[in-house]
């Protein structure tokens, strides 16, 4: 194509097919075409006619000839907006890569460490593999002969070193990517895959390279690859314009430089045996342990040197002991996960000594700074929250963080005095992001692992951590609780399997996905409680339709005034008087609302809202509750349907002008920015508003000063990027609210009473009585939004007391929000809006499915069950995928939402989001294929880097989920002339960018903090008498 000048094609072929399409924007590049490579016909008396191929590819005979179809219209579309953008400069082109290409003998794997003065490295496993490494985008790639693929992306590559003997190596800051190709692979990988669906995998995802790699992968993050030595100069070259940073050195393996002769693998496991001699005889807290392992499994500093600095700190704490010092801070020991740095050439080889470590700990300020600070850190972690030490597991390594600030929970909270023994295992990738799953690749092996550590737990410093359990939040977030056996304040033993039984009677439940979700109803965040020793707890029946096949109560119960004031006075004063509150009471979940006819102290429950049966009812927690309203903001889903019942394309413009003005603007003052600041709840937990509210007062350009400014500019930026590419459109005539139900039958059918606080103003009143929508997230069904009624009660009604939610009606064969998504009342937030243009559409009939029958084991659940089922669950959500496609089709099919297989596509996101709780997953065969046709509102974005810690700039790179590193991207975008695509299209993010928002003042850091700096002195001095002591300053210091 490149010597035909043709540059608008686009080549399809099916899978497992021998023939394939290939179509021309211009028909006359597709006549220039087959006039070069088209079929001949070769003259034939007798036979049919033979013809003769004039286009070879990989030796094989490609003929080609005119379709006798028709060109699809999206196919034509795409080569369109192709067209388009690269005329308009696209941010979506992949930019052209320096060539690098180089064949390499061998590799190795391994870590360094300096001999005297002199950086080394040390290999730990080695493979005599040929192979070729490129860079294509943004990942380099080492393809060997024997199948084996390695991905190092360029954000993982700390520093590149190259010398004249041809060797490069790779300093890392995480593990890189693993696979094998299919053809390569063993039978035992291979067998499972000989079903229909799984014949299209082309690689399997690998956790090492091999046995002996994995038992030191995730301490050894240098690789180094030999190749020719010229070969090696040309490559170099071509990266010398890029952002790598790149030595040259000579890293000759000097295998004589082993810490010991027995290789790291044994280093590692003496440290391990040190690690639990120490904790057994007490001779260093679990804190100050569990950083010295981090040390180790984040591949900061090598074991032997660890155990060194551990024995000296052993010698100190004794000393301590007997002086009687405060013990050393555990904060002390994770200073070094920050300061210590990956060994680099010409590097200073003293910092790495365990004296030298020991001297940057500072152990005698950092005792001082405890002490003094010890009531303001407790005071700043309220009672809602604790701290837990969190451990990630990737498909290669374990690594260890924390302690991290995590809202309590019913757990948690019963053993105040043991959360060290607890502890919050993330299963994610590389990095920390989530496996993205590529279908042209296999994961078992990954899952395999994962199974591993959830059956056989986790070391940390002689403690063994096994699966606890895991809330619903938790399981989407593929995250778990880890415990390690501890003796309780009763002086009883608790572990895994004696906490879950405390909690309640789960025998009769033999669904693991069921079970799970039960006991994580304990695992649940309830930063409040409230205890119910003397209040009464009563059952009544659920309000249902008239024939009992409807629950209009489903998960909501009542609660008396006197209660919900013993709430008030419990919770900050700053979440107001709510009247609805989301609760965990023993085995009940759901929400408990004001009922201001009962007396006394008095909670009713009702059977929808209990879930198991227990003993344990002494606190009722509280997981949210309606304190203030929530902004209605829309979503790409809400957005669509709303165009396909007939909301003008004008409304949404005029909604997202609006935003966009006022995004624009929110630089424009440091008042402006305090607002937004405050509104958006930004840092609100320090107070960032603040800051800006000052530079304001004190007619001081925040601008001025690079750090400052790049939050805003990075919070302005984020708000735009999901104003374009998520349709995140406030709605001033809108709120989101808790939903509830009349207990008092005043509210007919189809019926509602909106209530909520304006916040001084801030939101507009509640509407009046007349229609409004109804709907909430996701939405994805055609019928998911509804038009109801608003009536006000009159102001002495019980309803009156109500704000910030919802109340729906008990009368009616079907109660409204089962017919919103499915929704009920034990905590969902719904959707509303009044605005006269919008509330007034004629909507669609909504869904009605059927109970999804949860998959049943015939027997009593198992922690290994559950652990099981987490990891199934992993392999198997396919929420996001459901939700793509369904967007993609509701863009190309005429009748948008209201086609069938939109419809089929939300009855299969209905079954995904339950198979949280039935463990039943989604037939994967049914949900209809897209093709790689995509609208241009989901094409990536101009990626946003930081230069210099401060400076944010767009580029013209672009990345996107479904880009596939190994080969060219199948995805084909075409301009979307639906709502949608108009909305995307019409912001130009780079040209407001420069253009409204990186602009302002040259940076005079300096100048600035002295001038915010005298004004808070001069405003210090006339308060208050100089009298700040040493510890004072040191706690201010520590803030």
């Amino acid at each position: 194509m490149r010597e035909l000048r043709i540059v608008d094609f686009i080549c399809l072929k099916p899978r497992r097919k021998t023939f394939g399409h290939i179509a021309f924007l211009n028909k006359t590049d597709a006549e220039r075409f087959l006039a070069v490579h088209g079929e001949q016909e070769v003259p034939s008396a007798r036979y049919k006619p033979r013809f003769q191929a004039h286009l070879h590819l990989l030796g094989t005979e490609v003929f080609c000839k005119p379709s006798n179809r028709n060109i699809r219209e999206f196919t034509l579309r795409a080569l369109q907006y192709s067209v388009e953008q690269r005329g308009g400069n696209s941010t979506q082109e992949r930019d052209e890569q320096p060539t690098f290409q180089l064949d390499i003998d061998e590799f190795s794997c391994g870590y360094c460490s300096f001999n005297e003065d002199q950086l080394v490295f040390t290999p730990e496993v080695a493979w005599s593999q040929k192979g070729v490494f490129t860079l294509k985008g943004r990942n380099f790639k080492l393809t060997t002969r024997d199948g084996y693929l390695l991905r190092i992306p360029t954000s993982s590559i700390i520093a590149l070193v190259h010398y004249d003997d041809g060797l490069l190596t790779f300093i890392l800051s995480d593990v890189p990517y693993f696979f094998l190709e299919h053809s390569k692979a063993p039978l035992t990988m291979t067998l499972p895959l000989l079903s229909l669906e799984k014949s299209s995998i082309t690689h399997f995802r690998l956790p090492a390279l091999s046995d002996e790699h994995a038992t030191i992968i995730g301490q050894c993050l240098v690789y180094q690859f030999r190749a020719p030595a010229l070969d090696l100069i040309r490559c170099m070259m071509s990266l010398k314009e890029s952002d790598l940073s790149v030595f040259y050195h000579d890293l000759t393996p000097k295998q004589a430089l082993r810490s010991s002769a027995r290789g790291l693998h044994s280093d590692l496991q003496t440290f391990l045996d040190q690690l639990s001699e120490w904790t057994r005889k007490g001779d260093l807290p679990f804190g100050v342990l569990y950083q010295l392992q981090a040390l180790v499994y984040n591949a900061y500093l090598h074991p032997t040197t660890v155990q060194i600095l551990g024995s000296k700190l052993c010698a100190i704490s004794q000393d301590r002991r007997q002086r009687g010092l405060a013990p050393i801070s555990a904060d002390a020991v994770r200073t070094l996960l920050n300061t210590v740095h990956w060994a680099l050439p010409f590097d200073n080889p003293e910092v790495f000594q365990p004296d030298s470590l020991l001297a940057t700990l500072r152990l005698d300020r950092e005792a001082k700074m405890e002490r003094t600070t010890q009531k303001s850190v407790s005071a700043d972690l309220s009672s809602d929250h604790v701290l837990i030490h969190r451990v990630s597991v990737s498909p290669a390594r374990i690594t260890f963080h924390g302690p991290e600030r995590e809202p309590q929970n019913r757990v948690i909270r019963k053993f105040p005095r043991h959360h060290a023994y607890f502890i919050r295992v993330q299963f994610c990738d590389e990095r920390g992001s989530d496996l993205f799953f590529n279908p042209k690749h296999d994961y078992e092996q990954i899952f395999q692992r994962f199974r591993t550590v959830l059956t056989l737990g986790i070391q940390i410093a002689g403690r063994t951590y096994t699966f606890l359990g895991f809330s619903h939040s938790s399981l989407r977030s593929h995250s778990v609780w880890f415990s390690s056996p501890f003796i309780d304040g009763d002086g009883s033993l608790q572990t895994s399997s004696s906490i879950i039984k405390a909690l309640g009677n789960f025998s009769g439940i033999t669904s693991p996905a069921r079970c799970a979700a039960r006991i994580g109803q304990a695992f649940t965040e309830t930063p409040f409680t409230l205890p119910v020793q003397n209040v009464v707890v009563e059952y009544i029946e659920d309000i249902t339709s008239s024939d009992e096949s409807r629950v209009f109560s489903d998960g909501i119960g009542t609660i008396s005034l006197e209660v919900v004031e013993r709430i008030w006075k419990g919770i900050p004063q700053k979440k107001g008087t709510p009247t609805c509150f989301q609760v965990r009471l023993g085995g009940a979940k759901g929400m408990l609302s004001l009922d201001s006819r009962l007396e006394g102290s008095v909670i009713r429950i009702r059977p929808s809202m209990v879930k198991f049966s227990t003993d344990d009812m002494r606190d009722l927690g509280i997981c949210g509750m309606a304190s203030e309203p929530y902004p209605l903001v829309l979503n790409r889903q809400i957005v669509k349907i709303l165009e396909d019942i007939g909301v003008p394309d004008d409304w949404f413009f005029g909604l997202q002008n609006d935003r966009l003005r006022q995004l624009q603007l929110i630089s424009s003052s440091a008042d402006k920015t305090a607002t937004f600041l405050k509104d958006a709840k930004i840092a609100d937990s320090i107070g960032l508003y603040k800051l800006f509210r000052w530079c304001y007062w004190m007619d001081l350009d925040y601008r001025e000063d690079p750090f400052l400014r790049s939050i805003v500019e990075a919070m302005i930026l984020r708000e735009l990027r999901l104003l374009k590419h998520k349709s995140r459109i406030p709605v001033p005539q809108g709120m989101t609210l808790y939903g509830i139900i009349d207990e008092t039958g005043y509210l007919k059918e189809n019926e509602v009473f909106i209530t909520f606080d304006t916040i001084s103003g801030l939101y507009a009143a509640p509407p009046g009585p007349g229609p409004v929508l109804v709907t909430r997230s996701p939405a994805l069904y055609d019928g998911d939004i509804q038009v109801a009624r608003n009536v006000v009660p009159p102001p002495d009604h019980p309803l009156a007391r109500h704000k910030n939610c919802i109340i729906f009606s008990q009368q009616g064969a079907r109660d409204l929000p089962s017919q919103l998504s499915g929704g009920d009342l034990d905590g969902d937030l719904y959707h509303v809006i009044w605005d006269p243009i919008v509330a007034k559409v004629h909507t669609s009939p909504p869904a009605n499915y059927a109970r999804v029958v949860p998959h049943d084991i015939g027997r009593v659940v198992t922690t290994k069950d559950m652990a099981y089922f987490f990891v199934e669950f992993m392999k198997t959500d396919c929420v996001g995928i459901i939700a793509t496609r369904h967007m993609i089709l509701a863009d190309q099919e005429p009748e948008g939402t209201h086609a069938s297989g939109c419809k089929l596509l939300a009855e299969l996101h209905s079954t995904a989001v339950d198979y949280s709780k039935s463990g039943v997953p989604v037939d994967m065969a049914k949900i209809p294929s897209t093709g790689r046709f995509r609208p241009d509102f989901m094409a990536p974005g101009p990626l946003a880097q930081v230069y210099s810690k401060s400076k944010i700039t767009l580029t013209e790179l672009s990345s996107h989920a479904a880009y596939d590193e190994d080969g060219p991207s199948h995805i084909l975008y075409y301009k979307s002339d639906r709502i949608l695509g108009k909305l995307y299209r019409a912001i130009d993010e780079k040209r407001i960018w420069h253009e409204r928002i990186d602009t302002g003042p040259s940076p005079d850091e300096d100048s600035f903090w002295a001038r915010f700096v005298s004004y808070l002195t001069c405003r210090h001095s006339l308060s208050q008498p100089d009298s700040c002591t040493v510890d004072e300053a040191l706690r201010l210091r520590s803030a």
